[in-house]
């Protein structure tokens, strides 16, 4: 029913009777919509609707109206979500915009100006990748022509935060389903403001001005940080930076701590597509709080220059002595005078290639509190640690990322470990490196003398068996920078150290089956270490004047000598050929015996060793010894023996042949052959975890015994001898020919 028309307005009673019933139609839906429209902002209704997915987008706010379609203004604005492996969350006390309505028939979410107050935004990454639903070249686009806001109060992005009170102007659009998102010119601004990395202070009472913009770009392509390659940014930054302490703290991280006095820094320049534009600089001097080697405190200035050249970046940075005097040699201090040559941040190959473009001089000395920050430097691998406190003197020069002959870094005293085949080498260290010309080009050449020095087991590092002095460790590396600490080849080396005790060795033994009871002894030790910190060939010899050995249940007593090298196989783990190994045993004496002392001359060939504990040893032993005694008392004692052998045993040098193996508990010697000029002997023997086994034949002209031995009982085979030896199984099979 239409109004009545003498309560109607004089200009509406003018209108044609079509007109007033569009305009009261048009009010009576204006006002349906305010109710409706204000109604659905201020129920859960709206937060149901449009946080739908809370994980990926959601919105709360305290109180929100409309005047028009799609015009909002909200009250305590939340907003927060997550795109990829970035968390995010905005908030502000109030905020007004718009959303055009027409873009939405194209299926593009679009919305006009946005105006904020007290506004704040956080960026933090996680672990989590929130990967969105397949692409569609038909997903929706949201759009925002520009957010802005006068009263900016802090940006947080991970654990970098800035604090102020500034302005903002930010626009962008992204595709949904993992589409393509691009950001319009912007621009960020604070006059007053304070910024810190996690409780670190990095600067306050600053001005800065960021202005960017973003080419399109997607998570995946350009990766990372390259995205920067689509990009146009300028930043003019000034303001006060907190003084620093310099140096490494006990636990080993290089330190930047605060001091009590104030610095300034003053910065210009503009990044185009990933790459700096010429006239570009930054400036930077402040109090640094030094402590000297003699612990005393000392307040230098230290200042860094950089400009963008056409084509180059120069830097200059320098802490002097006091008093400026350069040649002051008890102080720290630090002048660098380098040149990149090139203006793009982020090369397009490996990352070696910008240290490749470095190029200028570095002097220093520098007193740490730790030295553990110089480990990566000297070896890629943590087969090789330096630590403890001291200085570090040097001078670099470089060209095109090459260190120049003349280049030397000194360590006067460092404490040093080396982990090699499940031992640790450790003691006081001085080191030396210096770059040589060479054939092939210029090699650094680092030498570490440690004295005294001791080696223990990883696992137990103050249970040392083994100390001397002058162990001496020599590297070669490139000179290239970029390559430092992975190219390279170590020998590690040490002549006449003590073995106070030899029973230190019994872990890598089987058991009880071949173990050392006592004696002391020297070590001498040469090893060759590859780029991945193993051990790829070695020389080990020992000596001892007064061993004690178990073999089974046999007691041996007597001097030692052992000469041996190694060379990595082609096996994984600590496998090694056995390119030389003799073992020579002189004045040995049998417990309970009355015979006299006896000597044997040990070799191995086509032999392997795995050296992890217990040691893995298979091959063949050749045996030159006096006479044959000690190898027949391991199965019967003469008491028990016929008359004809013990006259014989006792009569010439022998030689012998086997098979080895010794393993866990087990040293087997099997298809062994042993024989002098009037009597030949076979066996098979085990050892096991202390007890002896196997069988053994012996043959003197037309004579012959067999013996069978288990568990310490003895079976004795005088008639067909040989015919039953021959019939007992092997234990190990023969030697390939």
């Amino acid at each position: 029913m239409l109004p009545d028309r003498d309560h109607e307005p004089n200009l509406m009673r003018n209108l044609p009777v079509p007109l007033r019933r569009l305009l009261w139609l048009s009010g009576a839906l204006y006002v349906l919509y305010l109710i409706a429209g204000n109604l659905f902002l201020n129920t859960p209704v709206a937060f149901a609707t449009i946080n739908r997915k809370p994980q990926v987008f959601h919105a709360q706010w305290a109180w929100a109206w409309t005047l028009w379609p799609g015009q909002i203004h909200t009250l305590d604005l939340r907003l927060r979500g997550q795109m990829r492996k970035l968390l995010w969350n905005a908030q502000g006390a109030s905020a007004d915009g718009r959303i055009l309505l027409w873009p939405l028939l194209r299926r593009e979410l679009r919305f006009g100006t946005i105006r904020a107050t007290a506004v704040k935004v956080e960026v933090q990454p996680t672990g989590i990748d929130l990967k969105p639903p397949p692409w569609r070249s038909d997903a929706w686009h949201i759009t925002v022509v520009r957010i802005s806001t006068r009263s900016l109060r802090q940006m947080r992005f991970g654990e970098l935060v800035a604090d102020g009170d500034g302005v903002a102007e930010i626009g962008f659009t992204h595709q949904l389903r993992g589409g393509a998102t691009a950001v319009f010119p912007s621009r960020v601004s604070m006059p007053d403001a304070r910024l810190r990395y996690g409780k670190q202070a990095l600067l306050h009472d600053a001005r800065f001005d960021v202005r960017f913009a973003f080419d399109p770009f997607t998570y995946e392509l350009p990766p990372g940080w390259k995205k920067i390659e689509r990009a146009q940014i300028q930043v003019k930054v000034d303001g006060v930076t907190p003084p620093i302490a310099l140096g490494a703290d006990k636990a080993g991280a290089l330190a930047v701590t605060r001091a009590p006095l104030g610095g300034h820094l003053s910065a210009d320049f503009a990044l185009d597509h990933g790459t700096l534009a010429p006239g570009g600089w930054l400036q930077w001097n402040a109090p640094v709080a030094i402590t000297d080697a003699d612990g005393t405190q000392q307040r230098r200035r230290g200042q860094l220059d950089l400009a963008v050249q056409p084509a180059a970046v120069t830097i200059h940075a320098r802490i002097l002595a006091p008093g400026d005097v350069e040649g002051t040699r008890g102080a720290n201090r630090l002048e660098a005078d380098l040149r990149l040559a090139s203006r793009r941040l982020f090369l397009r190959r490996s990352s070696g290639e910008m240290i490749r473009l470095l190029s200028g001089t570095a002097e220093w000395r520098w007193h740490f509190a730790s030295l553990r920050w110089l480990t990566p430097l000297t070896a890629a691998r943590s087969w090789l640690r330096l630590a403890g406190a001291g200085d570090v003197d040097g001078a670099l020069h470089i060209d095109a990322g090459k260190l120049l002959p003349g280049s030397h870094v000194e360590v006067p005293r460092v404490d040093f470990a080396a982990g090699l085949l499940g031992n640790v080498f450790a003691g006081n260290a001085r080191a030396q490196a210096r770059v040589e010309a060479g054939k092939d080009g210029a090699r650094m050449a680092v030498g570490m003398r440690v004295d005294p020095f001791t080696l223990a087991p990883r696992g137990a590092p103050t249970q040392a068996y083994l100390r001397g002095h002058a162990l001496q460790l020599d590297l070669q590396t490139s000179a290239e920078l970029a390559d430092l600490g992975r190219d390279f080849t170590a020998r590690l080396q040490f002549a006449d150290a003590e073995v106070p005790d030899l029973r230190a060795y019994n872990r890598y033994l089987p058991g009880k089956s071949l173990r050392f009871l006592g004696g002391r002894g020297r070590m001498s030790t040469e090893f060759t270490v590859d780029d991945k910190g193993d051990v790829s060939a070695g020389h080990l010899r020992m000596s001892s004047p007064d061993a004690h050995i178990a073999l089974g249940v046999s007691r041996l007593d007597g001097q030692l000598k052992m000469d041996t090298r190694l060379d990595r196989a082609a096996r994984a783990g600590h496998a090694y050929d056995l390119k030389h190994f003799t073992l020579d045993l002189d004045g040995v004496r049998v417990a309970g015996s009355r015979t006299p002392p006896w000597w044997v001359r040990i070799s191995l060939q086509d032999s392997r060793l795995d050296w992890d504990r217990p040691m893995h040893l298979r091959g063949s032993v050749t045996m030159v010894m006096k006479n044959l005694s000690l190898l027949l008392s391991l199965y019967a004692d003469r008491s028990a023996l016929p008359h004809w052998i013990t006259r014989v045993i006792d009569d010439g040098q022998a030689t012998a042949h086997a098979r080895i193996v010794a393993q866990h508990s087990d040293f087997i010697l099997d298809h062994l052959v042993a024989g002098n000029e009037r009597i030949d002997l076979f066996a098979h023997l085990r050892i096991s975890d202390g007890k002896p086994s196997g069988d053994l034949y012996a043959r003197w002209g037309i004579l012959g015994l067999a013996v069978a031995l288990d568990d310490g009982k003895r079976d004795f085979h005088l008639i067909h001898a040989g015919r039953w030896y021959r019939a007992q199984p092997d234990l190990l099979p023969p030697a390939r020919p």
